[in-house]
């Protein structure tokens, strides 16, 4: 009987995983559409690329506008359009407090102490802190080593980036503010494919982190049921809720409705750690596109004798994204530098766990499975935020390629200015995220592991014994 509950609980859990990923590209999808209000009645020619004034081109002549159907409107291109559906999806679980997100522009935004999303934070952040201080009773009341002082660690990076994110929020009107007056300075799209291009980005990226990251936590219900190496329990869904609150039960004993609130926090924790490292990518991939739009329009003009008023246009459009890439810094280093050391310990800690013997099959799947997850995504965040360095670099080298007749004094200044600047975010000031960076975490995850794996015992981490408080 109870092998047929189990079987039955485990069909379940897959089956449900099947239905929401798919279900959850739809929903994004039409989050996406209900957020952008277009006026379909525009002219097409407000919506076109628009070249720099300073050589007085326009991309298109007016004979060739035509009026533009919906499909052409969906995107309009702007960074605040494209992050909306990924700020929505955030508010659901408690980050982010922002209100006007679906305004049709960035003039709708604003932050307020009296709104319901900021008291939803404040509440989700109270009740981090109370099952923070659990995890530390319950951590402090067994053997302190590197692998039990793993919850006390998750606890406290996400309460600290929820806090981050908490003052970013209060941040984000004017930083939107600043992001819109220096796109509406760059180069126009070309088509509507262009325009399209952020925002299908930012929402494939998004959804498929948060299909992976919901694939992982259906394998962990399925791991964490074990009831067949617990014979004293006989239901899975009490053996999965002490599983998932251990911290609680060590202090309280259990009931269904106490089991199922822990459980809806440690969902609310979950998504609050993926969410870091998916705003990270958003952004980087947002601060990338800038750069690309201004180095597509040096890659056409370089090899040309162009007046000097285009250099002066370039450099000050170089330097209004260089001041608003420090003043993103500023905002979220604190988060860069919490997603990062977090990253950092978990797949040292995985790492060092996956020498243990595995008591099952689906124990296997699950553990393997978040292992290649983390890393795919701890990779994803370093290589998405180091783009922008990437691109930041790319002008110096289209610079070489300026005609002598053409090389103004402007050109040298410009190229001076590309050379001594370090343009990259950062972690507190601590470290710039850049490719080389990959290489150091590597060799410190190598380093640190060596050193751990000569007091590596083998542990049952889903010994009964050792998870029964009772």
């Amino acid at each position: 009987m109870e092998r047929k509950a189990g079987t039955l609980f485990y069909s379940c859990s897959l089956l449900l995983s099947l239905i929401l990923i798919p279900l959850m590209w739809i929903a994004l999808d039409f989050l996406h559409l209900c957020i952008l209000g277009l006026d379909c009645s525009q002219d097409a020619s407000k919506m076109g690329a628009v070249s720099s004034p300073i050589l007085g081109i326009e991309s298109f002549e007016a004979e060739n506008q035509v009026r533009g159907t919906r499909q052409n409107f969906l995107h309009n291109g702007t960074f605040h359009e494209a992050v909306a559906p990924v700020l929505a999806v955030a508010q659901f679980f408690c980050i982010m407090p922002v209100s006007g997100i679906c305004a049709v522009t960035h003039r709708g935004l604003s932050f307020s102490r009296r709104s319901w999303r900021f008291w939803y934070s404040l509440l989700y952040l109270c009740s981090t802190s109370v099952d923070l201080m659990f995890s530390i009773r319950k951590v402090f009341h067994g053997v302190l080593d590197v692998r039990s002082v793993e919850p006390i660690v998750f606890h406290v990076s996400i309460l600290v980036a929820s806090w981050q994110f908490l003052n970013l929020a209060r941040l984000w009107p004017g930083l939107m503010h600043h992001w819109a007056a220096v796109e509406d300075r760059l180069p126009g799209y070309r088509c509507c494919r262009d325009r399209d291009r952020l925002a299908r980005r930012i929402q494939l990226v998004a959804f498929l982190l948060l299909a992976l990251s919901l694939m992982e936590h259906l394998l962990s219900i399925i791991s964490v049921v074990y009831y067949d190496f617990c014979p004293q329990r006989s239901d899975p869904v009490e053996s999965y809720l002490r599983g998932t609150s251990l911290q609680l039960f060590s202090v309280f004993p259990y009931s269904n409705w106490l089991g199922w609130l822990g459980k809806l926090q440690n969902v609310l924790l979950t998504f609050g750690w993926s969410y870091m490292d998916i705003f990270l990518m958003v952004l980087g991939m947002g601060l990338t596109e800038m750069l690309a739009r201004l180095n597509r329009s040096l890659e056409q003009q370089v090899r040309r004798t162009m007046p000097e008023a285009y250099w002066t246009w370039s450099r000050t459009l170089y330097r209004s994204i260089v001041e608003l890439i420090r003043e993103v810094d500023d905002a979220v280093s604190g988060i860069i530098l919490i997603s990062f050391g977090s990253n950092l310990y978990f797949v040292c800690l995985q790492l060092l766990k996956s020498i243990n013997t595995m008591p099952s099959s689906a124990h296997a799947v699950y553990f393997y499975f978040s292992l290649l997850f983390l890393l795919g995504r701890s990779s994803a965040v370093l290589l998405f935020v180091s783009a922008i360095h990437d691109q930041a670099r790319v002008p110096l080298r289209l610079l070489r390629l300026v005609p002598s007749e053409g090389y103004h004094p402007e050109v040298s200044r410009f190229a001076a200015e590309l050379a001594s600047d370090q343009v990259a975010l950062t972690g507190l000031k601590f470290f710039s995220v850049t490719r080389q960076l990959y290489l150091m975490v590597a060799g410190t995850v190598a380093t640190y592991e060596l050193v751990l794996i000569q007091f590596h015992e083998d542990e049952k981490s889903w010994d009964c014994e050792l998870n029964d408080d009772d």
